[in-house]
């Protein structure tokens, strides 16, 4: 049987008293953090996990990581992540997660720029996915092709829009 979707949702949490900082609600840190986990799990989706990381000295690293704060989040609420494939080539994956609050408010969006990498020389160095995980990352790419592009993917930081 194949899997032509994401798990859904990737990730459920509950907010840790110890992620809330001064202001009151959850540090920026902890938003990272559960999108990170978020990202195992497509990681394992796509045939990467600890397991597969062992034997095939593959891994992934992160190049690029934006995210869109929405929404406070506070210390006991439901978090939980979904995600899906906006590109891929045969070394990179583009992602798009969003984080939702117990209510259904969207907490934050995150982008993330993904890289395949052999860890078996000397120095890690940039590879093609395995011709299995590279059908995954397809199946779920197209899956899910026909939604419109995020609003917000894409966007760089200015303190200005262009005109």
């Amino acid at each position: 049987m194949t899997v032509d979707h994401l798990p859904t949702p990737l990730l459920t949490t509950t907010v840790d008293p110890t992620w809330i900082d001064y202001n009151g609600h959850m540090n920026d840190a902890w938003y990272a953090h559960v999108f990170s986990r978020s990202v195992d799990r497509i990681m394992g989706a796509i045939g990467l996990d600890q397991d597969e990381r062992t034997r095939a000295s593959l891994t992934i690293y992160t190049l690029t990581m934006t995210i869109h704060y929405l929404r406070e989040v506070h210390a006991g609420e439901t978090l939980s992540t979904t995600g899906r494939i906006l590109e891929h080539d045969g070394k990179r994956v583009r992602l798009w997660l969003t984080m939702r609050r117990g209510d259904g408010e969207i907490a934050a969006l995150s982008e993330q720029t993904l890289l395949c990498v052999d860890q078996s020389g000397e120095k890690p160095r940039a590879t093609p996915f395995l011709p299995e995980q590279s059908a995954r990352i397809r199946a779920f790419h197209d899956a899910d092709a026909h939604l419109p592009m995020p609003e917000q993917a894409g966007r760089g930081i200015s303190l200005s829009r262009p005109a």
